[in-house]
């Protein structure tokens, strides 16, 4: 019995600390639903990695909560299901969308004479990868979609230590004729899994894959709400995201991500808690690029005001001059 006890107990070692491959079937599909949860920040060493890696987030404790719903392409209005259904063509016949917060578009809604809502990503599951394809926004109470001319591969699959992808993004958003205004996404992804072991979380211990995604970001947006059109160009920035993956959960078990821009470095912490799921994640880019929109478009006003007061008083000066 001692003996039987002792070779269960390195079987279920072994077990634990053998290598996982990353498929399909480990991502959520249509009508599936991730809780997550956000969770304070703590000492994190990402120099550990590598084969056979221990990772421990036994701490982490949920702050807040949402639902990760993952929406069937049967929602939609005719023009996304047009889009994104079954009658697309094969890179763009979606597997299902979430609500998103990638686009900065609500932060136009102060500046628009229409009213516009509910961002959706687009995303297509197939056996060799996960895809972005696309976009949609509400204008007016209606769906308008958006096809990324370039696709994003989010993930290569399946997914092995020491592999290595890179990807790139391009979406145009042209909300004319609701409203004059333009809006350019460009992102540049290199992907590599740079790490197994296991993981320890709240809720217990799983092997674990670690991918490193490192995502360089180019906006552009055209806008006219003051003068001539112009096109803004927000700050660059990057996105560094660390991602820790088992079989089965549908979504992985942590993130950790931070963005760097020109201005600074931000960092957070959240958590999911269906499988798990821990989000390290920053809002400074949008934040930021708020801030930028902001300026800019305060500094396009005062200019034009500036213009208006000096048309003014040349006007004023002339008739003063013929007067006399």
């Amino acid at each position: 019995m001692k003996t039987f006890i002792l070779s269960s107990f390195f079987l279920c070692v072994s077990i634990l600390n053998a290598q996982i491959t990353v498929q399909v079937s480990d991502f959520a599909n249509a009508n599936d639903t991730v809780r997550l949860g956000l969770a304070n920040a703590f000492p994190i060493d990402l120099q550990n990695t590598g084969p056979n890696a221990n990772w421990d987030f036994s701490q982490l404790t949920a702050q807040s909560q949402t639902l990760k719903e993952y929406n069937p392409i049967d929602f939609g209005s005719i023009l996304i299901i047009a889009t994104f259904g079954p009658i697309a063509s094969t890179p763009y016949k979606a597997s299902y969308f979430n609500p998103t917060t990638e686009l900065p578009i609500d932060q136009f809604s102060a500046f628009l004479p229409v009213e516009i809502s509910n961002l959706n990503q687009y995303t297509r599951r197939t056996n060799a990868q996960i895809t972005s394809i696309g976009y949609s926004i509400d204008v007016q109470g209606q769906g308008v979609p958006f096809k990324s001319d370039t696709i994003e591969t989010r993930y290569a699959l399946p997914l092995h230590f020491n592999d290595t992808y890179t990807s790139r993004g391009y979406t145009y958003v042209d909300l004319n004729p609701a409203t004059d205004i333009k809006f350019i996404q460009h992102r540049q992804r290199t992907s590599v899994v740079d790490g197994w072991g296991t993981i320890q979380t709240p809720i217990g211990s799983f092997p674990a894959l670690r991918i490193r995604h490192d995502i360089a970001e180019v906006d552009s947006i055209y806008q006219t709400f003051f003068g001539a059109g112009t096109w803004i160009a927000p700050p660059a920035f990057t996105t560094t995201q660390y991602e820790w993956w088992t079989t089965g959960k549908k979504e992985f078990l942590v993130l950790l991500s931070f963005s760097l821009s020109s201005f600074s470095l931000s960092l957070s912490l959240s958590l999911s808690l269906s499988s798990l799921s821990v989000i390290l994640y920053s809002s400074t880019a949008l934040l930021y690029f708020s801030l930028f929109l902001f300026l800019s478009l305060s500094l396009s006003f005062f200019l034009c005001l500036l213009s208006t007061i000096l048309f003014s008083f040349s006007l004023s000066l002339s008739r003063f001059l013929l007067s006399q």
